[in-house]
């Protein structure tokens, strides 16, 4: 799949294949300093996205430009490791990326707009034409039909974002108190997924309180250590327990105290969604009745039925893309062909008006209206002797082969014509 430049293809690197641990996320007068650079390279087309994930360059012409340019702008101390991506490959990893298919969390929504800033950012920078512009406005079409048609980017991409999700149908967040009990991965995640329901007090709980703070304070949130958890507790609507620990560190005396501190006037129970693994919260403790409890076990039944659906939704996706990718084929198979049918349409032109420049002195005066009625003649003769090459010609547009033989038997190598043996004496 090329174009007057080139092929199409990708280059990149993932932060999962990365030696880089922090992420490609590069401001945009980072990426129009590349642009700028590759365009000097000899890249006559390039978009550069980047992203926390992934950062890939997509161009027309010569991969290896754009491969040795991102082993030397990252500046790694050993080879990069690189994937590439070349025609049809190339396109349909990017259909996919920008569907949400390529990210760690399936379907989330933030791809579609870096997919689209790339794209803006490339048109700023001129590098982008006829191949990639229309390329990437297609891909971003994509992106947003496969958001609206299918399921998928509903659903819950990791157990932080389910047990948020879970509290969030439930009860829901805006509004409430929150508390998070560990600042670790887990902690984190929970941190993340709940910053956008509005509550009305996040707190976050760690060992260390200037590890509390460090996920607290971004957050617009509260921090504390363990020592504060019982009171905590019973200031809190809902509690999300993340702690690393080998036992529960919230059993029968611990849960009953916290019920006692928040007292009769506590009409709302206390939410305790427990996980950790080992459990945080001890599993045979009798629970108070203003207390309620959501495990691991609990969660991952809900996330098996999610999961079906969600597999449903990338089947539907993963179709949609391949069916954008058979048609961007075909149109550029189309565009390939399209300078031989003008080709053959001038030739075709040519013989009609040279046959009647023959015929016109033969017949005569002719009016006005016979006149027209012999052009409108010739031209559906040549017209109905054209629909079939035609049709064969963009059948063929695929097959190398093929188009050559059409060329040849046709004569259609430059637009010079000959008129021997085409007029009749």
């Amino acid at each position: 799949m090329s174009g007057p430049g080139g092929e199409i293809f990708g280059v990149g690197t993932h932060r999962r294949a990365s030696v880089s641990a922090g992420g490609f996320g590069f401001p945009p007068e980072q990426v129009r300093a590349w642009l700028s650079a590759l365009r000097a390279g000899g890249l006559p087309e390039a978009v550069v996205l980047s992203t926390c994930e992934r950062l890939e360059i997509y161009g027309v012409g010569t991969a290896d430009v754009a491969a040795a340019f991102l082993q030397q702008a990252l500046g790694m101390g050993s080879p990069l490791p690189l994937t590439r991506w070349a025609g049809s490959t190339a396109v349909r990893h990017l259909f996919r990326v920008a569907a949400g298919l390529d990210s760690t969390a399936v379907g989330e929504p933030e791809i579609l707009g870096q997919v689209r800033e790339a794209l803006t950012l490339a048109r700023e920078a001129g590098t982008v034409g006829a191949i990639l512009g229309p390329l990437f406005d297609r891909a971003i079409a994509l992106g947003r039909a496969v958001r609206s048609r299918t399921d998928l980017g509903r659903f819950p991409s990791s157990l932080a974002a389910l047990a948020v999700q879970e509290i969030r149908e439930r009860v829901g967040l805006a509004g409430k108190r929150i508390l998070v009990v560990g600042a670790g991965a887990m902690g984190s995640a929970v941190v993340r997924a709940v910053g956008r329901d509005r509550p009305l007090r996040l707190r976050v709980l760690s060992r260390t309180l200037e590890r509390a703070r460090q996920l607290a304070e971004p957050a617009g949130g509260e921090a504390g250590t363990l020592t504060d958890l019982i009171s905590s507790l019973i200031e809190a609507d809902v509690a999300f327990m993340a702690l690393a620990i080998p036992q529960p560190i919230l059993s029968g005396p611990e849960l009953h105290a916290v019920a006692h501190g928040r007292g009769a006037a506590s009409t709302d129970p206390l939410w305790l969604v427990d996980l950790g693994a080992p459990p945080n919260v001890d599993p045979q403790a009798e629970l108070p009745p203003s207390i309620c409890r959501i495990g691991l076990e609990d969660l991952q039944a809900r996330g098996n039925a999610r999961r079906q659906r969600l597999e449903a939704a990338i089947a539907q996706a993963e179709a949609m893309v391949e069916a954008a990718v058979r048609e961007w084929e075909a149109a550029q198979r189309s565009r390939a062909v399209g300078p031989l049918i003008a080709r053959l349409e001038r030739r075709a032109e040519a013989i009609r008006q040279q046959e009647l420049a023959w015929l016109w002195p033969k017949l005569g005066e002719l009016t006005p209206a016979q006149r027209a009625r012999i052009e409108q003649f010739a031209h559906r003769l040549v017209r109905k002797l054209l629909h079939a090459p035609l049709i064969g010609l963009k059948q063929a547009a695929g097959d190398p082969q093929a188009l050559a033989l059409f060329q040849a038997l046709w004569q259609l190598e430059d637009d010079s014509f000959s008129s021997d043996g085409g007029a009749s004496p």
